[in-house]
């Protein structure tokens, strides 16, 4: 029997499934461009450095179309928006400056 020597390090992948918040952000995204995914994140009210890079890299990765566990999100992102209310009023008053 071949043993294969043990893997090194954390392991890949947390099991959380964050496709409602990849779709947050990237409906954010599209409309406040001129953010960058990391200020998008801390708008949407994330302020843990671990979840802000899981969920950076998470929309690099759908961005890259590599990621295959959110399939969803390809009709969410790409369907036109309907404004239902504001989105400055769901924007926490301390990121509004970002958005400006």
């Amino acid at each position: 029997m071949i043993q294969m020597p043990g893997r090194r390090g954390r392991p890949k992948g947390t099991g959380i499934d964050d496709s409602d918040r990849i779709a947050r952000l990237a409906e954010l995204l599209r409309i406040h461009p001129d953010l960058k995914p990391t200020t998008a994140i801390r708008v949407m009210g994330f302020s843990d450095p671990s979840a802000i890079r899981r969920l950076r890299d998470k929309y690099k990765a759908f961005l890259r179309g590599t990621d295959t566990g959110l399939p969803a999100l390809a009709s969410i992102v790409t369907a036109p928006a309907r404004v239902v209310r504001s989105v400055d009023a769901t924007i926490p008053a301390v990121a509004e400056r970002h958005l400006r």
